[in-house]
């Protein structure tokens, strides 16, 4: 790297960007800005000056003598990994005998090993230098060496064939084999072992890996307490109050398709109520949420036994939230620009590219960021914090209204809105559709969604948009087992 010149010295600090620099007044503070140094190291690189003033951002200067020198040197073989590090020492005008000291610490590259200074690591923590979280430091170990700490690949203790679903299983070969993706002679195979093999979710000695029953089994939190997913529609724009919610503990197969049935559940329809046909959109491109729930499914990490992927849907947007973090270095405007597919389960990608559910590698986040583009939607925000990744897609109009079929509700009312005036009012206010099932259920207690079908002689996805208004204004109540449908009375 080229000496630095004075101007171009007080160009860096003039930004005053503390996360990418670090002043000190002298070498008296070196351990100090040492520290912040591997700060650099283990976030985004940046710039370390002493003979800088901290506060006012002025060119001081100070002595440097051999011991200065072999001071820094020392400090420099405090760092572990080793790394070469120099320093340079740049004249201050006017100031004969003063000098300031710079050294540039890199940028991290992605799944790099976390750097310590005299055993212990620092990061930068806005514009803070502060001791690494040991989580942290041990998940950014594993990610420096996936096959050595991988988690898809350790054997389960306990975990047999018995808790495997075969038939799910056997859909993802025979998709795979219809997408072209695996060969058409894996039909042949027949046993679990045979076919778990084939997507090497065993070990070497036959036992199973961790991968194969987060993908394939049956009830995996029974021995991955973490496979679950929660799934939320919140009322409004914060988490006071919620209208449904979902704990999914099935595999991830099953905790894919829950994420698409919520979101078709609460996202709703463009369109009104009363139309008999109608496009099928959602709020939010079906394509975009697809991708959504393929990236944190396939790149969370696993070692936090309390960490647990969510979705949560409010009036004004969708947050899709996975434990991790991006690489060390990266970001996701990084990905837009330039894909990685480099993933950390390896395993799991591989399972869901070969079933035919993802598309390409690497492509899933320029493919949300293009697609909300594309159709009018704000640009994506990416968010990390306390160990998660945060997606946020905000919607174009809210879902408020669309609960009552594309009336506003009253802005000084609650949100279930007309319910609080006379009901013959509420009930001139929904579209036809709605009222016609309000109607059935009302001279049919107890009727089933099969039979409000067959007693209206609407079809079956419009019964399901009708039965979502009623449920939302409290028109109607849900009873029974979700499993047989249940049933709906006044």
């Amino acid at each position: 790297m080229k000496e630095l010149t004075i101007q171009e010295i007080e160009t860096i600090v003039k930004r005053d960007e503390n996360r990418i620099m670090e002043a000190k007044q002298t070498t008296g503070e070196l351990a100090a800005g040492m520290q912040s140094g591997c700060a650099f190291l283990n976030t985004e690189g940046g710039w370390l000056f002493f003979g800088i003033h901290p506060q006012k951002l002025t060119v001081l200067g100070q002595d440097v003598a051999d011991q200065t020198r072999q001071d820094i040197a020392n400090a420099f073989r405090k760092f572990s990994p080793a790394i070469d590090l120099s320093a340079q020492y740049i004249d201050v005008p006017g100031k004969p005998g003063k000098y300031v000291i710079a050294i540039y610490f890199k940028a991290p590259k992605a799944f790099e090993a976390p750097y310590t200074f005299d055993g212990r690591p620092w990061y930068k923590v806005e514009n803070t230098t502060a001791l690494m979280p040991r989580e942290m430091f041990d998940e950014r170990i594993r990610l420096s060496d996936p096959e050595k700490f991988s988690w898809e690949k350790t054997m389960l203790p306990g975990a047999t064939d018995k808790d495997i679903s075969n038939k799910r299983l056997v859909d993802v070969i025979n998709a795979g084999i219809n997408k072209g993706r695996i060969p058409a002679s894996a039909a042949s195979l027949r046993s679990i072992d045979q076919r778990l093999d084939h997507f090497n979710l065993r070990t070497a000695e036959g036992y199973l890996t961790n991968a194969a029953v987060a993908l394939f089994g049956k009830n995996p939190t029974r021995q991955i307490s973490q496979c679950e997913l929660k799934l939320a529609r919140f009322e409004g724009t914060n988490m006071r109050v919620f209208r449904d919610q979902i704990v999914c503990e099935g595999n991830l197969f099953d905790q894919y398709d829950a994420i698409l049935d919520f979101c078709r559940k609460h996202m709703f329809l463009s369109g009104t109520m009363d139309q008999k046909e109608r496009i099928d959109t959602l709020t939010v491109p079906y394509k975009v949420i697809r991708e959504a729930a393929l990236n944190i499914l396939i790149h969370r990490t696993w070692w936090s036994y309390g960490a647990v992927l969510s979705v949560a849907i409010f009036d004004d947007r969708v947050e899709f939230a996975n434990p991790g973090a991006f690489p060390p270095g990266t970001s996701p405007e990084t990905f837009y620009k330039r894909p990685q597919s480099k993933p950390i389960n390896k395993l799991i990608s591989e399972v869901f590219f070969k079933s035919g559910l993802m598309e390409a590698w690497g492509r899933g986040i320029p493919d949300i960021f293009d697609l909300c583009k594309e159709n009018g939607l704000p640009k994506p925000e990416f968010e990390l914090a306390n160990g998660f990744v945060y997606l946020t897609i905000r919607f174009k109009e809210s879902l408020t209204p669309r609960l009552s079929g594309g009336v506003s509700e009253p802005q000084n009312e609650p949100l279930n809105g007309p319910l609080n005036g006379p009901l013959n009012e509420t009930l001139k206010l929904l579209p036809a559709p709605v009222k016609t099932v309000y109607d059935a259920v009302k001279t049919n207690p107890g009727i089933r969604r099969a039979g409000i079908v067959a007693h209206t002689g609407l079809n079956l996805p419009a019964v399901k948009r009708a039965i979502t208004v009623l449920l939302f204004k409290e028109l109607i109540e849900h009873r029974g087992s979700d499993k047989t449908g249940g049933y709906y009375v006044i």
